[in-house]
């Protein structure tokens, strides 16, 4: 991963400890590539996704936003982008960004990759350090499972064509909790 952007310095935040899941995917590297490249991808892919307005996508300069089924709203801008093989964004609110995402597809063989997210968040450096821990654990209990949800449903499009239904996983307490509605 890349030194953190300027944008957190700015801000005067630092990065907490990454968190990534990975996925064992039975396709191609490349199958997995059209998956998370397409424009508005992410209704395919992301199960506690509602709706992935585009702005600019695919390439170096994309801009998307991902509306979550709990009404959060994020922007993800692309800071780095790697035909074929990932891109790096930077995600949160559109007022006020929160972490850094790595998108990454590594090639295994001729009919299976691994599909893995890593996030890395940030938080102000002044923090106090017991609410800084507090903080860590809840984003590793809530970020994990997440990550693991959107991992798992990118393997699932890439092998079935089939988009992934609302909580296809589990449901996420802050992005997507139970429902009785589906898609």
């Amino acid at each position: 991963m890349h030194d953190h952007p300027d944008v957190f310095t700015i801000q005067g935040m630092e990065p907490t400890m990454p968190i990534e899941a990975t996925a064992r995917v039975s396709v191609a590297a490349s199958d997995v590539w059209t998956a998370i490249s397409e424009p508005g991808n992410l209704v395919n892919v992301h199960p506690f996704c509602e709706s992935n307005p585009v702005e600019t996508w695919p390439g170096p300069t994309g801009r998307d936003h991902v509306h979550y089924f709990s009404g959060v709203h994020y922007q993800r801008d692309v800071l780095q982008w790697i035909d074929g093989s990932g891109y790096d964004l930077i995600v949160g609110p559109p007022s006020k960004k929160i972490a850094v995402a790595n998108w990454r597809i590594d090639h295994t063989g001729p009919d299976a990759c691994d599909f893995s997210i890593e996030v890395t968040s940030y938080v102000r450096s002044n923090s106090d350090p017991a609410k800084l821990a507090a903080y860590e654990a809840n984003v590793l209990r809530t970020i994990g499972s997440y990550l693991e949800s959107v991992v798992r449903g990118v393997a699932h499009f890439a092998e079935t064509g089939i988009p992934v239904k609302r909580n296809q996983f589990g449901a996420h307490q802050i992005y997507s909790p139970e429902s009785n509605t589906s898609r």
